[in-house]
């Protein structure tokens, strides 16, 4: 669980993907400037004619956003693949120069990387809801779905094909080269640290799994009790609790999630921060808190 210090091609692929990022906020940024500025007004709660003049202000604001926000999301799709194709290739450099037994490594860091920019995904488009010119939500997914679909055929690949098994030879030679290593660690509880860490994420890993289903269970039972928006009456009172019990428990599922995730469990933090919003969701839609 040591870190190490990133090679060249990966310091090489965040610095373009980096710029390809700021290139894209600063098209966003110059086709926003190009709408029409409304003086803003402080209406009274008497004056129709202020509150009529807003709304034809931000209907005009909103028209004359639709062709820019559709030109910008053309835009978007160059940027998202821009991207997409500096990571392969970075990735494809990385494979190249390290050994077959590292490839799993590398697979397992496109995961985790992907989990963490879905996670930022979501964050901007929730943030950026509601404003005239947005992010497009479409190529932004592109790019975690696709290091995370990457991350899991490697994954399965890498683990058919044995990419982590070691012949005798490369052992003994690993063996020898670690000699002096060894001996320093002799007597030190560098070993006995890194078993408990990799016990820890087994563990968050599976705390993360089975919050998830507790609270994606929940979410079925409170779901399946409810009248529906157009029905008569409340839902049975037995599921007054459930609501919040499945909230608590999406919480905690998350958090977990989030912890392994960290420790580079990244199946269980996809499903963990997957699962336990989309429950929590139906529990509101259930509810008819969106009609």
């Amino acid at each position: 669980m040591g870190w190490r210090a990133p090679s060249r091609p990966i310091l090489g692929c965040v610095a373009v993907c980096a710029f390809i990022v700021i290139v894209a906020v600063a098209d966003l940024a110059h086709v926003e400037s190009r709408l029409p500025d409304f003086p803003s007004r402080e209406c009274q709660p008497d004056q129709a004619s202020c509150f009529n003049a807003q709304l034809s202000e931000g209907v005009a604001r909103q028209r004359a956003a639709e062709p820019l926000q559709r030109q910008y999301d053309s835009r978007a799709w160059l940027y998202a693949f821009a991207i997409l194709a500096t990571v392969a290739v970075a990735t494809a450099w990385t494979m190249r120069a390290n050994p077959r037994t590292g490839w799993l490594r590398i697979f397992n860091n496109l995961g985790v990387t992907g989990v963490w920019l879905g996670i930022a995904v979501i964050v901007l488009l929730v943030t950026t809801d509601g404003n005239a010119l947005a992010p497009p939500a479409a190529p932004l997914l592109l790019l975690p779905v696709v290091l995370l679909v990457a991350a899991a055929a490697g994954t399965l690949v890498g683990r058919s094909e044995g990419w982590a098994e070691r012949s005798q030879a490369d052992d003994l030679r690993e063996r020898v080269l670690q000699l002096g290593r060894l001996a320093i660690h002799i007597g030190t509880a560098g070993q006995v640290k890194r078993s408990r860490m990799e016990e820890l994420g087994r563990w968050l890993a599976a705390a993360a799994l089975a919050f998830t289903a507790i609270t994606c269970f929940l979410a079925i039972v409170f779901v399946l009790a409810q009248p529906g928006c157009s029905g008569s009456g409340g839902p049975p009172p037995w599921t007054d609790p459930i609501d919040a019990v499945t909230a608590v428990a999406a919480i905690a599922g998350m958090a977990s999630g989030i912890a392994a995730l960290i420790l580079r469990r990244w199946v269980a933090a996809l499903i963990s921060l997957a699962g336990c919003p989309i429950a929590l969701l139906l529990v509101l839609v259930s509810t008819c808190a969106f009609f």
